[in-house]
């Protein structure tokens, strides 16, 4: 089904190295095949040296002829023939998702990645588009704490979505969360119908040359501009999607509060040519996620100026760049937050976290001790990214 989201225009900085393709796929049918296989034999993954904790994979199209499990997960280099193996007929989702791709497939597997377990970053030999044969992932199930990055950018994939992933950029996985990651990975060849579907993709990394620089200074906004900064953007543009803001991108010919990020119903409306600082849009975000919902889905233009709702933004903001990895300077730039900037990186560093009182009161964090008793990580850990009540909804019940 066609995803009628807007794509980062990335065609000036260079080839597409992570692409969200227009296909889906039911995630309750893929679900439904991988219970099937509850009981299968799950073959560890041969490359013990990439990766620690528990990776393991099945086979469902494998080389002819492999005489091993082990075999039958290696697409090895110069194979020209492959064939269906048993299990695959067991899992009729995941064959009519592989059989409606209009190419050559040569390897299926589901590959599993357990809790706390990572693949290390590496690159994959000529795998690639530039190189006639590309890999796909179909997610089967996943959790938010997984951590796929492709040239060092988060890459937010959802149970039931269809990616393209250049394997031969540096690329590396994590899963800190409680479940395990299954993807579906498909290798197939290069043809005019991949090439289609790529350019009607959504590009969330790309390699190559650095797109064109915006202007040193924005209408309205006067600060420094932030350069190169697409593929920050589309990260973090990724998690605010990924945690329920609605973000689109589109072009903002018109002045806004701070540059290329508009408010309306509730969402951001985000132009990457006119941001100046892309951790603005966690800021932004911020005002968003920690008002109660009924609030939220009727604010525009500009959000309160009320103190409070103000220190709750930003410790949601620090949250929020912890949890992607960010460099504090990314959302507290220099300039901001009327010069106070630096003073905010030094007193969140320290572990003074002002306004954390206010997030846990409304249920979305827990104080070191209001963490060990539920049984949860504390702050900057988030319980829930968006506030979902106007009370005080703080009863105990981890999220």
């Amino acid at each position: 089904m066609p995803d009628p989201a807007p794509r980062l225009d990335t065609a000036a900085s260079g080839t597409p190295a992570a692409v969200r393709l227009r296909l889906r796929f039911a995630p309750e049918g893929l679900a439904e095949d991988l219970a099937r296989l509850c009981a299968a034999p799950w073959t560890p993954h041969f490359n013990t040296d990439l990766y620690h904790g528990d990776w393991r994979g099945i086979a469902l199209r494998a080389p002819a002829g492999a005489a091993h499990a082990i075999d039958a997960l290696h697409n090895a280099p110069g194979c020209e023939r492959f064939v269906d193996q048993p299990l695959f007929a067991r899992c009729p989702h995941l064959k009519a998702a592989v059989d409606s791709l209009a190419c050559e497939v040569t390897a299926v597997r589901l590959l599993r990645l357990a809790p706390g377990a990572r693949i290390a970053e590496h690159r994959d030999h000529a795998l690639g588009e530039a190189y006639g044969e590309l890999r796909l992932h179909l997610p089967v199930v996943t959790n938010p704490e997984v951590d796929f990055r492709v040239l060092g950018v988060r890459v937010c994939m959802r149970p039931g979505e269809l990616w393209y992933v250049d394997a031969s950029e540096p690329h590396a996985v994590s899963n800190t969360g409680a479940t395990a990651r299954v993807h579906l990975v498909i290798d197939c060849r290069h043809n005019d119908w991949l090439a289609a579907q790529l350019s009607q993709g959504e590009v969330w990394v790309s390699a190559g040359p650095a797109p064109p620089s915006v202007p040193a200074t924005a209408p309205g906004g006067g600060a420094e501009c932030v350069h190169g900064g697409d593929d920050l953007t589309a990260q973090i543009v990724a998690f605010l999607r990924e945690i329920g803001l609605h973000v689109s991108l589109c072009a903002l010919p018109e002045t806004t509060f701070l540059p290329g990020i508009a408010i309306e119903a509730g969402g951001l409306r985000v132009d990457p040519a006119r941001l100046c600082h892309p951790g603005d849009l966690l800021h932004e975000a911020g005002h968003l996620a920690v008002m109660p919902p009924e609030d939220r889905h009727r604010q525009g233009a500009r959000v309160s100026n009320d103190p409070a709702q103000e220190m709750m933004a930003i410790a949601w903001s620090w949250a929020a760049l912890t949890h992607l990895g960010l460099a504090p300077a990314v959302v507290f730039h220099a300039g901001a937050y009327r010069g106070d900037a630096q003073w905010l990186i030094d007193t969140y560093s320290a572990g003074t976290f002002i306004a954390l009182p206010m997030l846990q009161w409304v249920g979305m964090t827990a104080d070191p001790a209001r963490a060990e008793a539920l049984g949860i990580a504390p702050y900057p850990h988030m319980r829930r990214w968006l506030r979902d009540t106007a009370g005080t909804p703080d009863d105990g019940a981890a999220a």
